[in-house]
């Protein structure tokens, strides 16, 4: 946890003190999101491929063979690249929470944040408790953050939120105290 302290110490304010530092769990694969991402990832790859195919047997014209490609690389991505892409993010990002505000870093050169006291919170526990997110202000601005498809948010305001925080009872004592 060195490592978290030193990035976020940089980034605190005059006289601000950083009172907890964590990561989110890399091996928590899977979020509420993907009761609906999961499915429709499947069925968009299943029928780029089957398009693929069609068109590749079928001696249509190189058009309809480059036309799908981009379609069945989405798909891959959807399917797959999503979740290595989420696994390598949450393994650099470092959360941390000063005695004003809630910072995320997800870089050594980018960083997020957003202050506690007055914005609404939304607090999501897993079922065995041994993880919490917590998303801070507008829920939308957090739709595509931990799923893999945040990369589709370029250029648009991203939420501050902890995601699959494996230490949730430091965190909300924390977060209570601010409160």
């Amino acid at each position: 946890m060195n490592d978290a302290w030193n990035r976020l110490h940089p980034l605190l304010r005059q006289g601000e003190q950083l009172r907890w530092v964590g990561k989110p769990d890399p091996r928590v694969r899977f979020s509420a999101t993907d009761l609906f991402l999961v499915p429709f990832s499947i069925m968009w790859g299943g029928f780029a491929v089957f398009w693929e195919l069609q068109v590749v047997v079928s001696g249509a014209p190189i058009f309809f063979t480059l036309w799908g490609i981009p379609f069945v690389l989405v798909g891959l991505y959807f399917i797959f690249g999503r979740f290595i892409y989420k696994k390598r993010r949450k393994i650099m990002t470092v959360y941390g929470l000063t005695d004003s505000r809630a910072i995320v870093s997800s870089s050594e050169r980018s960083f997020t944040d957003t202050f506690v006291k007055g914005t609404p919170m939304r607090v999501d526990r897993s079922r065995d408790g041994r993880h919490v997110s917590v998303i801070f202000g507008n829920r939308r601005q957090a739709d595509y953050r931990n799923t893999g498809l945040d990369v589709l948010n370029l250029g648009q305001a991203q939420g501050v939120a902890f995601f699959d925080v494996d230490d949730p009872d430091a965190l909300m004592r924390e977060l209570d105290q601010l409160r």
